[in-house]
Parts: structure tokens; sequence; C-alpha cells
């Protein structure tokens, strides 16, 4: 199995710096149009000792300090995560029925945490200026200055539906929350003018369950496509594009892997992931959510699990995990190596394309085999006991999965699992890689689209209690989490 490593010696890190210079006139997908003045970066190696000053680092993992930025943040407002909490809108008691039950979801609160989310992230007063404002902005950044939204262009959703293996599931794992697809569904066809026939939602390797489906059979939302694993039952079943076989900047050894026409087809994703721990990659954020739209033959069939027939998930170990047989077993991978997810964030069809990027936190998971039970109340502030009811938005795909991450290492339901975020964990290593594309740690060559150097800000909050990055303290480049 070949393996990109390079260790970050301190000449690498001081040329690193040095060509910095370059990247303000370097074509950015998505990005700031320049490189922001004095932008701080941080030294790519682990913490080395405690100190007074990186002792709470070193308690929770982290790889750097916190509040040292690296990458060009992106968005309207660069490096901006808008949070939206409202423990009002999870109220499921945890022990009869299941947690997506309409009764266990306040609609109106789920509509209204997505509305604050999408004007916070843009700076916008209303949602349909919201929307104007977000497909603006993508558009100038590919060459289509002003350009809003145009009638019969294709919006994908890609949605987790991870615990999804049959249409009636009607378990307790863990999947994005119907009443978060039905309220991102009304958006665009009330607030941006997108005709339900022109949305696709998607997961091409899971089934999309009775639950989600009946939800947004509604007559406001008929034709609203939905594609998944079989199709069925008004579902579609996936279509491969033959033409889309995707190249990795490392040889993975795998089968090959490719992607649904819903996908190529598409003139934008949106990226709806649900918030959890994970036991291979520590945290199933918006970067992971895009491995189930591979599309990969095992033994000559189409194989559910993409990731594995494709080989990515020996690239991506954040700690030793077994799956329970000898092909299910992985070595962690250190800080400074090859990710695949990398990959995946710069594609010109998943990454290139996404116009949001969206995360379900109303009910969270431990990891994405756990089912959820009263046992995944979170302890942390400000959830103390209550469900974590939260969704967070962002134009920023490295910053939304940074945020993420801090806030499962601030979670004792999280922390006491070490098959999930053991203090050695290096689930922030494609965020590195990420944030400075052009020339990341491991010093593998990612392809890249429109020659883009950076996919976005990685950095790590001040404290778990006051949760500010470096926009939050008025400190210039990095992140900006707005509470709503």
């Amino acid at each position: 199995m070949a393996r990109t490593t390079r260790r970050a010696t301190r000449r690498a890190f001081l040329r690193r710096i040095a060509g910095l210079g370059t990247l303000a006139s370097a074509p950015l997908l998505g990005a700031c149009a320049s490189l922001p003045a004095n932008m701080p970066i941080a030294l790519l190696q682990p913490i080395a000792s405690p100190t007074p000053a990186n002792a709470e680092a070193i308690a929770a993992g982290l790889s750097q300090l916190p509040l040292a930025p690296i990458g060009i943040a992106r968005g309207i407002y660069p490096g901006r995560v808008a949070w939206a909490h409202d423990p009002r809108a999870a109220r499921w008691e945890g022990a009869d029925g299941a947690w997506w039950q309409e009764s266990n979801i306040a609609q109106d609160r789920v509509d209204r945490m997505l509305s604050h989310a999408l004007q916070a992230v843009t700076g916008q007063s209303s949602d349909a200026q919201a929307w104007r404002a977000l497909f603006r902005h993508f558009n100038s950044l590919r060459g289509r200055p002003g350009a809003n939204y145009e009638r019969g262009q294709q919006i994908a959703i890609k949605v987790n539906l991870n615990a999804c293996a049959s249409r009636d599931y009607a378990g307790n794992g863990s999947f994005v929350s119907p009443a978060i697809v039905q309220a991102l569904l009304r958006q665009l066809v009330s607030f941006a003018g997108v005709a339900p026939s022109d949305i696709t939602v998607y997961d091409a390797t899971r089934y999309v369950p009775d639950c989600v489906f009946d939800k947004c059979d509604t007559p406001d939302l008929e034709g609203t496509h939905f594609v998944d694993w079989a199709g069925g039952d008004g579902r579609e079943q996936y279509k491969r594009d033959s033409d889309s076989q995707i190249a990795w900047s490392a040889d993975m050894n795998g089968n090959p892997a490719y992607l649904p026409t819903c996908v190529t087809r598409a003139d934008y994703v949106i990226n709806l992931a649900s918030l959890n721990g994970h036991t291979l990659t520590g945290l199933s954020g918006c970067a992971h959510n895009y491995l189930s739209s591979l599309l990969v033959d095992q033994n000559g069939e189409p194989a559910m699990h993409s990731a594995h027939a494709a080989n990515l998930r020996p690239y991506m170990a954040a700690q030793d995990s077994d799956a329970g047989s000898p092909d299910g077993t992985w070595q962690q991978r250190a800080m400074g190596t090859y990710n695949p997810l990398v990959d995946l964030m710069s594609h010109p069809h998943l990454g290139g394309k996404t116009l949001l990027y969206l995360m379900d936190g109303l009910y969270v998971a431990p990891h994405q085999s756990a089912e959820i039970s009263n046992a995944c109340r979170w302890q942390s502030t400000p959830f103390s006991g209550h469900w974590t009811a939260s969704l967070f938005a962002s134009q920023d795909g490295v910053a939304i999965d940074s945020v993420a991450l801090d806030f499962l290492r601030a979670e004792p339901t999280i922390t006491g699992l070490r098959e999930v975020m053991p203090a050695h964990s290096t689930a922030d290593n494609y965020l590195h890689e990420a944030a400075l594309l052009g020339d990341p740690p491991s010093g593998a060559r990612y392809h890249t689209a429109n020659g883009a150097r950076s996919l976005g800000a990685h950095e790590h909050w001040n404290n778990p209690r006051d949760r500010r990055y470096s926009r939050n303290l008025g400190k210039g480049g990095g992140i900006e989490l707005m509470r709503v």
C-alpha cells in the first residue's frame, strides 16, 4: 500500500511561509480573492511538551495551539460558521418511539433555525436575499459576476443517510433529520425560486427512508427527485456516470470510483451532513458526507460500502480502528499524511460545486453505528443534559468541519469513547491538508479544480467555554463562529 508522507521540518515550514506570498495571485475556487494580510500560520507539528500556555490544547489532543489559523477563509464573510441552537426544537423524551418522528421535532423551530443560519452566513435580512447572495457570490468566483440562480439549473443535495439500509428503516440510528430536509427544500422553492423538479436529494449508497420521503411528499414540493441505492416507491436508482472516474492523488490500490449523474449534471451542490463521531475518522462531517457519492464495484458487483471497496479507509484512519474482521482493521494515520477526503473536497463535481455546507446537529450519535438514546444527551454547556438541538451553516467546508471537531472534542459523551476520540486522535489531519492544499504538510500533489491553493480556514477555538476563534477576537484570518 503506497503512502505519501513528508515530515513538517523547520526548513519545510519556513519554505511554506515564504511560498504563501504566491497565494494571493493564484486562482482560487470559492475562496477570498486575495490572501489576508499578515495571515497567521500554525506550526504543523504536534505540540511537543506541556506548558501553562498549551496544557488545555494537549489535554484535548490538539495538533496545534488554539487561535493559530491556517489556510484562506472562504465566504461572503470569510470563515464564518453560523450556529443555530434551540433546545425546544428537539423534544424527544428518549424512551418511546424514534427521535425523527414528527412529534419529537418542532418543524416551525427547525424552519426558523435554518432561516436564521442562512441570514447570518450571508449578512442579509431576509431569506430571499440570503439565497441571492449565496448564488451571486458562488458564481462571481467562477467567472460569472453578479449571476443569480437561473431557472432550469440543477441542484443536488447530498444528505447523510448512513443508518438507512432499507426504505422502511424505522430505528434510532443516525441520519439527517426529515425536518431539516423539508425545511431546506421549502427554502429553495419558496425563497430561491428553484422548481422542485430541478432539485435532487441523494445518497447513492444508502436508501431514502420513508420518514424522509413521506415528510417531503407535499404539494408544494411535488416533483422533487430522490435518488438512492436501489430506487423504487417513488425514489430513483442512481445512474453511474462512466466518464467521471475519480483521479486520486495517491495510489489507492483500490477499485475505481465514479460519481452519479445527478451530481455530474448538477450546477450546484448543497452538502447536508450530520454531526457525529466516527470510529475511523473521529468526525463524520461535511467532508465525510461526500463518501457516499462514490460508486465502486467489488468482485464485479456494485458495493454499498464504497469507501472500503475503493480502499480509502487505510488513508483516513484517525486512530487504530477494528471493525471485527481481518479486512476491517486499520492503523492510525499520522499528521502530515495524504487523505482522500481532500480529493473529494477539491473535486470539481463535489467540493467545487458546493454552494452551501449544512450540518444537522439536532440529535447527535456518538459514532456512525450507534443508536441515539438518552445516553447521547450532551453534558457540555450550553446543552447541559439536553439534546444538541443545533444546526450549523457555512460557505467554508474546512471551517465548518473544524468547528464540529472542536464541539466533539469538548463533549464528555464523545471523549469518553476511546474508539471515537482518543487524546492522540489525528482527526484534523485532513483539515490541515485541505487548508494548505497547494503545499500540504504531506507533500501530496492533490488534483485541484481551478488551481485552488486552499480549501478554507482551519483552527481551534480559544477554549470550550468561550468558543471564540480568531475573527471573533478581531485577530484577522481564520474562523468566526456566530451563534444565532
